[in-house]
């Protein structure tokens, strides 16, 4: 019985990385359908080739399948046009595992005030905003000191350049993708997770997005947005939209929390499913 993490799954295939090499393995039929399976960043069991257990994971994202990551990092760019929506439902989603996220806003080479417009939405609700460019290589080394000694899951759209970063970090030529003339959304090249590592950097460079349907409990969405702590509201359980007298609304009206973001708050929040056991946890 031997130990490692996996560190790509391909064509029902699990390549584990042990303390000496890294082996092709398969895993037992049940663990495969299991809900939850087998994720990129695992750490497992493997005998004979076989992975026969999953150890206990301290964070799991599930778009994309990703476990034991410390950070989050979404790229954003100018082009093609972000998509704060979904970027909104990720926070909430990372916030909601506990997983810390930061922000790269790439391609600043091309157009900088992206990054006033990223600042200005996310400021309260991220670790870290950077502004960096995979072509000149601005803001990376910077990125690389908040980096090290982390497992970080490198996501956003197709075509924002998280693979031009990666290879930008590493040294490496991955193929990257581009713009379709069309639609001018990416193209995808990064077709699954895959964990990348050179001394103390560790990445998992992940498939673009260009829809995310995340499952958000509509009872959870308030906790998830971080810029709303510190405002006492007269309810405890207040939504935020409805309610007189809510301080996070009038925080709002003064400035204190971004409209744009807010807005778009009260759209996930409405258009979000009810738990259908919340109230047999009230009881």
């Amino acid at each position: 019985m031997i130990k490692g993490r996996v560190i790509n799954v391909k064509a029902g295939k699990y390549f584990v990385k042990t303390s000496d090499n890294t082996i092709e393995c398969t895993a037992k039929g049940a663990m495969k359908i299991k809900s939850d399976g087998i994720y990129v960043g695992d750490f497992v069991e493997v005998d004979g080739g076989v992975i026969v257990s999953v150890l206990e994971r301290k964070s799991k994202l599930l778009r994309p399948n990703v476990a034991n990551a410390d950070v989050a990092v979404i790229v954003i760019a100018n082009v093609p046009q972000p998509d704060l929506y979904l970027t909104d439902k990720f926070i909430s989603h990372c916030f909601l595992s506990g997983m810390p996220v930061i922000i790269a806003v790439n391609k600043i080479d091309d157009d900088p005030t992206v990054f006033d417009v990223i600042k200005a939405n996310y400021g309260g609700a991220v670790d870290r905003i950077f502004a960096v460019s995979a072509k000149r290589k601005d803001g990376l080394d910077e990125l690389v000191d908040y980096l090290s000694g982390k497992l970080a899951v490198f996501t956003g759209q197709s075509a924002v350049g998280k693979t031009s970063i990666v290879n930008a970090l590493f040294g490496e030529n991955r193929r990257t993708g581009e713009l379709s003339a069309k639609t001018n959304r990416g193209k995808q090249t990064t077709t699954e997770c895959e964990i990348v590592e050179k001394g103390d950097l560790t990445v998992v460079d992940t498939p673009g997005f260009s829809a995310l349907d995340l499952d958000l409990i509509k009872a959870d969405i308030p906790a998830s947005y971080p810029e709303f702590d510190g405002f006492n509201c007269k309810f405890r359980d207040c939504s935020h939209i409805k309610e007189i007298g809510c301080a996070v609304k009038e925080a709002v009206k003064n400035g204190e929390i971004n409209a744009d973001r807010y807005n778009r708050y009260v759209e996930i929040y409405e258009s979000a499913k009810e738990d259908k056991y919340a109230k047999r946890k009230k009881n």
